[in-house]
């Protein structure tokens, strides 16, 4: 009989895509990236691609588009589309009815006296950046005004680009959410000037409320919508499980494999905190690079965003046993075994990176304490001596014995990524 599963495809925007292909490119120019949130985007996008069933993208305007709908640009999407780790939203006549419907009670809701205040919280707290991403975070204002510029600048005034999916003179849909954040973007005036780009009022308003669209859509046809961070708190975020377990168990858990990398930072001294940053950096798991440092500036924009859509589907197929994980948990149950499971990798690695002591026999304990062989620099880091060497040499540190492969997958990876971070 066949296991059941649960339903993790999930939908990405375009928006997305654009943020997370400018974090690419500007890897490749060995420059910093001129969207705010670039790198967030980048490690989210390949973060589902890793663990989603199914990733698809949705088009502003149409139910139904092709691959060639979506214009030109952005390279990203047509490399994970023509290389199938990406399919366009496709509803079926039954579910495009659905999704009007939805839409339109969106638009409703918008529309009414609590629309305007819930934008204005949305956009205090849209910037709230997942934990996942390296660095600090900017002032909320500069931040969307640097991305407002940036669309402008880069994708609106770009051929082949937004205009290819929107084609009206301010870039924003001639439809109700249209209208909405025309006249969002007259109400909020001054305001809103102080936060977008010169003229781009319109244009950030059609932004965030486009959001909702999207959410109704991925409703419409069964699956989750992972949103860009302006559009955040109006979306139902890895909302991947509709078959009986709690809406939000598959993002804890994905939570939990990025924390395995927050357990070894609070493990470690601050001789290994560096390379704990690198570590970030080195691991795909995390959204780290997927090339070495010499191959950046070697390939021209299009080459780039192919080679690197590449590595995604190799890493994607190596991934398979996590992603079967993931899908095989249907129950409260399943989520709290898997759970389980991911923390057993976190206490193998402590163990393995010599970030916390191993488990030794009573016989080892004596003989360790006797000779005051192994000491604390810090709480649970260990100073190591010989005796540590040889508690190691009993094979106590070495292998990961769990029975799961995807729990050698995850122990392989991120001691694989220590050691390059250590180089």
């Amino acid at each position: 009989m066949r296991q059941r599963q649960a339903n993790t495809d999930v939908v990405v925007d375009v928006t997305s895509l654009i943020s997370a292909e400018e974090f690419l490119l500007s890897q490749n120019r060995r420059e910093a990236p001129e969207d705010p949130f670039a790198r967030q985007c980048f490690v989210e996008v390949v973060q589902s691609l890793i663990f989603m069933s199914q990733v698809y993208v949705a088009h502003p305007v149409l139910h139904a588009p092709g691959p060639q709908d979506f214009g030109e640009r952005p390279y990203l999407l047509r490399a994970l589309v023509g290389s199938g780790l990406m399919r366009p939203l496709n509803l079926d006549p039954a579910q495009q009815e659905a999704a009007t419907a939805l839409e339109a009670s969106a638009v409703h809701d918008l529309q009414t006296v609590h629309g305007l205040t819930s934008m204005a919280r949305f956009v205090e707290q849209a910037f709230v950046c997942d934990t996942a991403s390296a660095g600090g975070q900017d002032a909320l204002s500069s931040r969307i005004r640097d991305w407002s510029a940036f669309q402008e600048r880069e994708v609106r005034r770009v051929a082949g680009h937004h205009a290819q999916r929107i084609s009206t003179r301010d870039g924003v849909e001639e439809d109700a959410f249209g209208e909405w954040a025309r006249a969002a973007a007259v109400m909020l005036g001054q305001a809103l000037q102080e936060i977008a780009a010169p003229a781009q009022g319109n244009y950030l308003m059609a932004t965030l409320a486009r959001g909702m669209k999207y959410r109704a859509r991925a409703e419409a046809a069964g699956v989750s919508y992972q949103s860009h961070p302006m559009r955040r708190d109006f979306s139902l975020t890895f909302d991947m499980t509709r078959e009986g377990a709690d809406e939000d168990r598959v993002l804890d858990l994905i939570q939990s494999v990025r924390g395995i990398h927050t357990t070894l930072s609070r493990a470690a001294g601050q001789d290994d905190s560096h390379r704990l940053q690198l570590l970030q950096l080195e691991l795909p798991l995390l959204g780290g690079r997927l090339w070495v440092p010499s191959e950046a500036g070697k390939y021209n924009d299009q080459d780039w965003i192919a080679l690197v859509a590449s590595r995604i589907r190799r890493y994607r197929d190596r991934a398979a046993d996590l992603r079967t994980a993931v899908e095989r948990c249907v129950t409260d149950e399943d989520y709290v075994r898997l759970a389980r499971d991911i923390e057993g990798v976190k206490r193998q690695l402590l163990e393995r990176l010599g970030l916390r002591r191993a488990e030794l026999s009573a016989m080892e304990r004596e003989l360790v304490g006797t000779v005051a062989s192994v000491g604390e620099a810090a709480t649970g880091v260990p100073m190591v001596s010989g005796l540590w060497f040889g508690a190691r040499a009993l094979g106590k540190q070495f292998s990961f014995t769990g029975a799961q492969p995807f729990q050698r997958f995850l122990y392989r990876e991120f001691v694989d990524a220590w050691k390059r971070a250590g180089r």
